[in-house]
């Protein structure tokens, strides 16, 4: 009996995107024990420990971007695929695979499709072999419309619009009452992009700002009180004490949603977005008090916004109405994956 659905992605952690996927496995229809399996590999010392020493980085630089464990995880991956038969395989992100992968899954009669989550043309992320793969997949789910024809035109068959999303099981509002927190927060991985925004809060008085997340080490951020990064219950905390959350994109990825689009109402974090298209669907009762579009709005938003108590609690019953939804969470996402597999209709090898 072929397996419905055998998962790449990271399960390392309960942030990571394959956890959330397996989280939402039973509410999109599957049983995770008897019907789902994972596999996953990247870079990162836990899955290839020779990234731990110089000469496996050098390596990893040489081998546009592939680890030296890259080479025996496609030979289980193919194992585990002429034993398991899939039906379904998808991958997330940007996972170069071999050739005879998309073929072993082919020949059991199974389709293979990718969540992309990133732009795999970005330096930061651009793999040659990841790029050759694109031709080879049934279907790829970008989280990014403006995307998609640069996708199809590296040789595609078929993509559409897959956004972020939130899961209620790590999002959600603190168990134990929000203690009073900063006036102003972000949560992100840091660059220097995002410094014009920050910049233009730095200078107002009276008001304490705090960054969290990875990546600041080496960007100036006056004015700034920066932590690290925080998941969990403190995470929710963090969103849910402050007076008001930032909402800022990565220019660099193309985005116009985020994860955090979603977490910030779902959390019932009171959130200051930029002014998006999506952003706007996903808001639609938002009061324009809720978007910024410049740097200069951003100053002016915020200043209202903490001269306001009656807007602040708005903006977090607006955001909260509108996000805490089934059809936001990552469940909903994998069903959509699933759903779009068997509109395909039985696939002969």
């Amino acid at each position: 009996m072929s397996l419905p659905l055998l998962l790449l992605a990271d399960t390392s952690t309960p942030e990571a995107l394959g956890s959330k996927f397996l989280r939402g496995a039973a509410a999109a229809g599957l049983d995770p024990q008897r019907q789902l399996q994972v596999a996953y590999s990247s870079p990162a010392p836990a899955f290839s420990p020779s990234m731990n020493r110089k000469r496996g980085k050098v390596f990893y630089r040489l081998a546009d971007r592939r680890s030296w464990e890259w080479w025996g995880f496609q030979r289980d991956l193919l194992a585990r695929i002429e034993q398991s038969q899939p039906q379904l395989m998808l991958v997330t992100g940007i996972l170069p695979l071999a050739p005879a992968v998309f073929a072993a899954v082919r020949a059991g009669g199974g389709r293979i499709v990718n969540y992309l989550t990133d732009d795999p043309w970005n330096p930061i992320h651009r793999r040659r072999c990841f790029l050759r793969n694109l031709p080879l997949y049934d279907h790829i789910f970008s989280t990014k419309q403006a995307l998609r024809q640069r996708l199809e035109a590296a040789g595609t068959p078929s993509t559409s619009w897959l956004p972020f999303a939130y899961d209620p099981s790590l999002h959600h509002p603190p168990a134990k009452p929000a203690e009073a927190g900063v006036d102003v927060a972000f949560i992100g991985t840091g660059a220097s992009e995002r410094l014009p925004w920050l910049e233009a809060l730095s200078s107002l008085p009276g008001v304490s700002r705090r960054l969290h997340g990875n990546s600041w080490r080496g960007i100036a951020t006056p004015g700034w009180e920066r932590c690290g990064a925080i998941t969990g219950e403190a995470y929710n905390q963090a969103i849910a004490s402050a007076r008001v959350v930032l909402g800022l994109l990565r220019q660099a990825n193309g985005d116009l949603s985020t994860d955090r689009s979603y977490e910030i109402g779902a959390i019932g974090g009171c959130g200051l977005v930029q002014d998006t298209p999506e952003h706007r669907a996903l808001l639609p009762h938002y009061p324009d008090a809720g978007f910024f579009r410049s740097p200069s709005e951003l100053r002016e938003r915020v200043q209202a916004l903490l001269a306001d108590l009656a807007l602040q609690h708005q903006l977090r019953q607006l955001g909260a109405e509108a996000l805490r939804r089934p059809e936001h969470t990552y469940a909903a996402r994998l069903r959509s994956i699933l759903d779009w597999s068997a509109s395909q209709g039985a696939k002969q090898p």
